[in-house]
């Protein structure tokens, strides 16, 4: 079985998920496995999308 993944599949499936759970899910692999291939690609995990839009929500309240 093949285990490589593009960097297009890691980005889009990054997009579609909200978790890091459920996109390593849809690839097949570990949650470890998918953080690193996100590191790897320089690719924005869900879960470092919803830590960014919480600092951004925090900053905005805070003016």
């Amino acid at each position: 079985m093949n285990r490589g993944f593009s960097r297009e599949q890691i980005e889009r499936v990054a997009r579609m998920y909200k978790c890091n759970q459920d996109a390593s899910r849809a690839l097949g692999i570990t949650i470890r496995s998918f953080s690193r291939l996100c590191r790897k690609y320089d690719i924005e995990s869900p879960f470092a999308r919803r830590q960014r839009q919480r600092v951004q929500v925090a900053k905005s309240t805070n003016l």
